[in-house]
């Protein structure tokens, strides 16, 4: 007897053991059912600016470093990176992959060809790709510089936000407090500190309060046109609005700094942008530069008595910043898992993770309100928080030729050759004209 329930005792636990091996695997928390098998091993080709393969130089390295960290937590994924140059060599073999339409699938597109390429059909649209925690994570401004005809067209990566970077030694020597975040200068408290800090020293050197380069096709004083909430486009782009009252009145603004108040370097307007920073950083004669956040580290570097502030506030009541974006744009293909997983390279490459996994990863400050990475110091962190005010004008691929006329419009206002209603005036014709002639 006691033979037969050893036996039974056996059969039980065997059939407990095959029916544990044929149970189905149970799926991680928070999916229902079974596990889904492994996916299939897709390759994305990664079109990346300045990058050599092996190469030592930071660009290189951590580009590396970001696909490696990827393709470990995305293990279906290959990515074959192509380097392209910083050059016209490097236009030229971006535009050939791309009219090819073969292995290419991700790269570093511009805000100007951004239009060309999402109307030529290249691209795949991102929204589709968003995910609920992306569209909360955002700026509301991230997508004004990535959207044609409505729709986004590109994951934005980051943005140069400008800002105004402070010679301490000078505000202290003159008593002039500096403004924050918390309490910004008005254009008026602007203007009055600039000229306390326009002055000339005991030994003949002139000090001036404020400077930036406002050569024609200079970028670095872009947020002090929009503080009277004026723009130079429509939000949809269709329309020059620049020559309407609040965008007059900020150009004037502009203007009245040199003109009127004096207190620019008498060669405002006509200078460089290495040629101002030199002014800033080497001379140490002007108290206030309004610059792109890529001459940080070289202030840093030299121990150079820095502190960054707000822009100030105009008509509109709040604070403003500007600058270029960075920008990751999906090639559009027939095979959607490839096309998936370009989209899911280009979230991590402008997600908060990405910085977190790689040193040195954000060169400007990215536009999601998770990614605080790049705010490592005190002056980082007032950037970082500018971008919340950013304000960009909707892509357009106008020519150059227009380009440079509207910049020449911009100086002649700047150097009072032309009053800022009469160069707006003149130029919108031409601007209009091609923006119509965009939009057919």
């Amino acid at each position: 007897m006691k033979h037969i329930y050893a036996i039974l005792a056996v059969a039980v636990i065997f059939a407990m053991i095959v029916s544990a091996c044929a149970a189905p695997v149970a799926a991680p928390a928070g999916q229902e059912g079974a596990a889904a098998p492994a996916a299939e091993k897709v390759t994305v080709v990664f079109y990346q600016r300045g990058y050599v393969e092996g190469g030592t130089d930071a660009g290189s390295v951590n580009t590396a470093k970001a696909v490696e960290i990827f393709e470990q937590a995305h293990p279906n994924i290959d990515v074959e990176i192509v380097g392209i140059p910083w050059t016209s060599e490097g236009d030229t073999k971006l535009e050939t992959a791309l009219a090819a339409g073969t292995d290419i699938n991700i790269f570093r597109v511009t805000s100007p060809n951004l239009p060309r390429y999402a109307k030529q059909g290249i691209l795949s649209e991102i929204t589709p790709y968003l995910t609920d925690e992306d569209k909360a994570d955002f700026y509301e401004s991230a997508f004004q510089v990535a959207t044609v005809d409505g729709k986004v067209w590109a994951w934005p990566l980051w943005v140069t936000a400008i800002s105004v970077f402070a010679n301490t030694e000078i505000f202290a020597e003159r008593g002039v407090e500096l403004p924050s975040m918390d309490d910004p200068w008005t254009w008026e408290e602007f203007v009055d500190a600039a000229k306390q800090l326009t002055y000339t020293r005991d030994d003949g050197t002139q000090v001036y309060g404020f400077t930036s380069s406002s050569k024609w096709g200079a970028v670095e004083y872009y947020p002090l046109m929009y503080i009277d909430g004026g723009r130079i486009l429509s939000a949809d782009g269709t329309q020059f609005v620049q020559n309407q009252p609040e965008g007059v009145s900020a150009l004037d603004k502009i203007a009245t700094l040199a003109l009127e108040h004096k207190v620019t370097p008498p060669d405002f307007g006509t200078v460089d942008q290495a040629g101002v920073r030199s002014q800033f950083k080497e001379l140490r004669n002007v108290a206030m530069l309004m610059s792109t956040p890529g001459f940080i580290p070289d202030l840093e570097g030299s121990g150079f008595p820095l502190a960054v502030v707000p822009p100030p506030m105009g008509d509109m009541g709040s604070l403003v910043t500007n600058g270029a974006f960075g920008l990751f744009a999906i090639v559009d293909v027939d095979d959607e898992a490839k096309e998936a997983a370009a989209h899911e390279l280009a979230r991590y490459l402008t997600g908060s993770q990405v910085a977190q996994d790689v040193e040195n990863w954000q060169l400007a400050p990215g536009l999601r309100r998770s990614n605080t990475s790049y705010a490592t110091t005190p002056n980082r962190e007032i950037i970082a928080k500018l971008v919340e005010f950013g304000v960009y004008e909707a892509p357009v691929a106008t020519s150059a030729e227009l380009g440079a006329q509207y910049g020449a419009a911009l100086q002649a206002i700047i150097l009072g050759e032309s009053s800022a209603q009469e160069a707006m005036d003149a130029i919108a014709p031409a601007y209009q004209a091609e923006l119509d002639a965009l939009s057919q």
